[in-house]
C-alpha cells in the first residue's frame, strides 16, 4: 500500500466493498478530489456473480427514482457489457394467466460490469485493493490478506453487502430480513427473448417468485427467490429444479436446456435500517438495505446510494458538508420508493400462501398499476390488496 508505514496508513475516505455501490462511491469521491481507498475481499471483482444482472434503461430509471441523481455509469453502460435487451415485463399468476407491461431493460454481463465500475473508480483516482479483508474495530480498519495493517480514515463507507461487517463494527447493524436466491444460466431454451418474466405461486416460489431473464435468443438466467421462513424445510435447489421441470408453462420453455452456470446470493428484503449513518460511517447498497422489496432489484438503488455517499463524504472531508446530509439525501432520492415497496410486500405477504388470492390480485390489478407497484410508487394499490385480503 502506498504511504504504509509501520503497518498504518491515513486516508480521507475508505470504501469497503467493490460492488456497484462501493465502486460508485469511490468514483464519486475521487472525482471530487478526495483521497480514496477502495477495499474488496474477493480476489476478483465481480466473481462469483450473485445477481441476474437486469437493469432498466435510463428513461426507466428516471421513472423508477424520479428525485434521484442518476450516476453516469448507470445510465450509460457500454454496449460491450450488455448481453441482451428486453422490452416487456411479464407477470404470471399461479393459474398461468399473465399480464405484461412495457419495460425497456438491459441484461448485463455482471462480471464485466462490476469490473468496469471498479476501473472507473481507479481512473478517477481511487486506489483499489483486492483480496483484502477490512474489519472495523474501534474506529479503525484492520486489514488482512494480500495487504495487512491498519487504516485510519476520516470517513468509512460500508458497501460490503447484506450482513455488513462494517455496519456491525459501527454498531449500525439492525436485524434485517434477508431473501435467498438461486439461479441457473441455461442454454438451449425456447424462451421469449423480448420478455423478462416473473412467476408467482406457492408451489414454485412460496413467499417470492421465480424468473426467466433472457440473455439471448436461447439463453436465459432462470432463478427463484424467497425468504427462509417460507421454505419450511424445502431446499432452494429443489424449488428451482421443480419450477424448471414441472411448472406447466415454464417447463415447455426450459425443456431440453442445459445448465451452464449456478449462482446464488442473499438479498435484503426488509428495507433500510433505522440508521445508515453513524459517526464517521456511511452505509450504502445492500449494506443499507437499498433494494426494492417488490422485485429484489438493487443495482440502481445501490449505485445512486453509493454516489450520494461518495459525494457527501468528499464534501465532508473538504469541510463543506456534514455527514448527516447523507441520510437526508437518501430519504429524498429513494426513501419513499423503498418504504412503499416494503409496505406493498408486507401486504402481499398475507396472500402469498394462497394461489387463489394471488390469482385474484393479478387479475384485478391493471397492468400499468402493476408496473407502478414494482416501482414502489403507488401506495393506493395497498388498499386494493387490503380489500382483497379482507374479502370486501
Amino acid at each position: 500500500m502506498r504511504n504504509m508505514r509501520d503497518g498504518r496508513e491515513k486516508v480521507e475516505i475508505a470504501v469497503v466493498g467493490a460492488g456497484p455501490a462501493g465502486s460508485a462511491a469511490a468514483e464519486a469521491a475521487a472525482r471530487l478530489g478526495a483521497d480514496v481507498l477502495l477495499i474488496e475481499r474477493k480476489r476478483e471483482i465481480g466473481t462469483p456473480v450473485q445477481c441476474g444482472g437486469f437493469l432498466p434503461e435510463a428513461n426507466e430509471l428516471e421513472a423508477l427514482l424520479p428525485k434521484a441523481k442518476i450516476p453516469e455509469a448507470l445510465a450509460e453502460v457500454p454496449e460491450g457489457l450488455i448481453l441482451h435487451r428486453t422490452r416487456v415485463q411479464r407477470i404470471y399468476a399461479p393459474s398461468g394467466r399473465s399480464k405484461e407491461f412495457p419495460v425497456l431493460g438491459r441484461v448485463l454481463d455482471r462480471r464485466s460490469f462490476d469490473r468496469h465500475l471498479a476501473w472507473r473508480a481507479a481512473r478517477a483516482g481511487a486506489r483499489v485493493l483486492v483480496d483484502v479483508r477490512a474489519e472495523l474495530l474501534e474506529g479503525s480498519l484492520r486489514l488482512s490478506g494480500r495487504a495487512s495493517g491498519t487504516v485510519e480514515a476520516d470517513v468509512v463507507i460500508g458497501a460490503d453487502g447484506p450482513g455488513s461487517a462494517t455496519a456491525r463494527g459501527a454498531r449500525l447493524a439492525a436485524r434485517q430480513e434477508v431473501g435467498v436466491c438461486l439461479e441457473y444460466e441455461m442454454a438451449g431454451v425456447d424462451i421469449d427473448p423480448d420478455a423478462a418474466e416473473m412467476y408467482f405461486g406457492a408451489g414454485s416460489a412460496p413467499g417470492g417468485y421465480a424468473w426467466i431473464i433472457p440473455l439471448g435468443e436461447d439463453v436465459a438466467n432462470v432463478g427463484v427467490g424467497t425468504r427462509p421462513t417460507y421454505l419450511r424445510g424445502r431446499r432452494l435447489r429443489d424449488l428451482l429444479d421443480s419450477f424448471i421441470s414441472e411448472h406447466p408453462i415454464a417447463k415447455e420453455k426450459l425443456r431440453g436446456g442445459s445448465v451452464t452456470a449456478v449462482m446464488r446470493g442473499l438479498v435484503p428484503a426488509g428495507g433500510m435500517p433505522p440508521a445508515i449513518q453513524g459517526g464517521n460511517v456511511l452505509l450504502a447498497g445492500d449494506a443499507a438495505g437499498m433494494v426494492m422489496a417488490t422485485s429484489g432489484g438493487g443495482i440502481p438503488l445501490a449505485m445512486v446510494g453509493g454516489q450520494a455517499a461518495g459525494e457527501v463524504a468528499a464534501r465532508h472531508v473538504g469541510g463543506t458538508a456534514s455527514l448527516r446530509e447523507y441520510t437526508t439525501r437518501i430519504a429524498t432520492e429513494m426513501g419513499r420508493e423503498v418504504d412503499n415497496s416494503v409496505r406493498i410486500r408486507e401486504v402481499v405477504d398475507r396472500i402469498m400462501n394462497s394461489d387463489r388470492l394471488m390469482d385474484a390480485l393479478i387479475a384485478t390489478m391493471p397492468a400499468d398499476q402493476m408496473k407502478a407497484v414494482m416501482r414502489g410508487q403507488i401506495p393506493g394499490a395497498l388498499e386494493k390488496v387490503g380489500d382483497l385480503v379482507a374479502g370486501r
